[in-house]
């Protein structure tokens, strides 16, 4: 093994590990504070975007199961980890492939479709499975448009933040390839 391959391994190790803590806290604080929970979810989701960029999406799947296990170890709660793994957690990855579709609508069209998906299923394990004798506030079909407008608005944040890691925050951690 030669000292370039040595090192670049010990960078996927160095910030897989570092993204993992970090998301790792994010979801540990999202558990316990009794409001901005989704903004945690968010941050959490965020880390992983560096893997992405730097060695593709094998690291970023792998540091996503760490973070998962990791948190499913640590977090009392465990319900409260149930929107990182069934979407935050892995939407940078998907995103990345998505967006390699380059046709603007259909990437859309199947970046909604995913988040209702994953809208559903939480909706069927916290509703019918979890809580079925609980009243939800609001009708079903405004919390989908509420949901959705968050979605667009979270997924257009995550799209600054890889510009902003790309073209700002790599120089500084002199990641450049």
């Amino acid at each position: 093994m030669t000292d370039t391959n040595r090192s670049s391994i010990g960078k996927k190790v160095a910030l897989g590990g570092f993204a993992t803590a970090l998301a790792v806290i994010c979801l540990y604080i999202a558990s316990i504070l009794p409001t901005n929970r989704l903004f945690f979810y968010a941050i959490s989701s965020m880390f992983l975007l560096a893997l992405v960029v730097e060695f593709g999406t094998g690291a970023a799947v792998a540091a996503y199961a760490a973070t998962s296990i990791l948190a499913l170890i640590i977090i009392p709660n465990k319900l409260m980890l149930i929107p990182y793994v069934l979407f935050f957690g892995y939407y940078g990855i998907i995103k990345f492939y998505i967006e390699k579709i380059n046709r603007l609508a259909l990437e859309w069209i199947i970046k909604i479709l995913l988040f209702n998906a994953a809208m559903y299923i939480l909706y069927i394990i916290v509703i019918e499975i979890l809580f079925e004798s609980i009243n939800a506030r609001f009708p079903i079909w405004v919390t989908i448009i509420l949901g959705e407008v968050a979605f667009i608005v979270y997924d257009y944040g995550y799209s600054v933040a890889i510009g902003y890691y790309k073209y700002r925050l790599r120089k500084m951690l002199r990641l450049e390839k």
